[in-house]
């Protein structure tokens, strides 16, 4: 199921979800993180890699995690439909972190309100309410 211009759900949640739900399972996500993601990828103008499991890929969890999961932390905002992880093809994470932080009032304007620092191979953002008018930097 197609939910912006350039993603369907399974990009979103994993083949669990999708067997137990089927397209309901737009209803686990923070619609913010959608628009986010479109939001991301359209201003980079790249593609995007979150889940790929439905394109024979090996990422199931960097969207919405099932609560029963060992990946992450107890309380991670991937647990609640608010976070993605991500890559964009020809960057690298600390690039795209970059960009991101230099205009961040953009991307706040837009709902991203937490990014991860220091991930290597990938980054993470989510769209926690925080109260800070700047994006909040996690270290993990």
């Amino acid at each position: 199921m197609k939910i912006s211009k350039n993603f369907v759900i399974q990009e979103f949640v994993g083949p669990a979800i999708i067997n137990a739900l089927g397209e309901k399972a737009i209803q686990l996500l923070d619609y913010r993180i959608i628009l986010i993601a479109q939001f991301i990828r359209d201003y980079f103008g790249r593609p995007m890699t979150i889940n790929n499991w439905h394109i024979g890929g090996h990422f199931t969890e960097r969207g919405f995690r099932e609560p029963q999961t060992h990946t992450g932390a107890p309380f991670s905002q991937h647990k609640f439909g608010r976070a993605i992880d991500f890559t964009l093809d020809g960057l690298s994470p600390e690039e795209i972190r970059t960009e991101i932080l230099k205009n961040q009032q953009l991307f706040l304007e837009k709902g991203l309100t937490c990014i991860e620092a220091k991930t290597l191979t990938w980054v993470h953002i989510d769209c926690r309410y925080t109260g800070l008018d700047k994006i909040l930097i996690v270290y993990p």
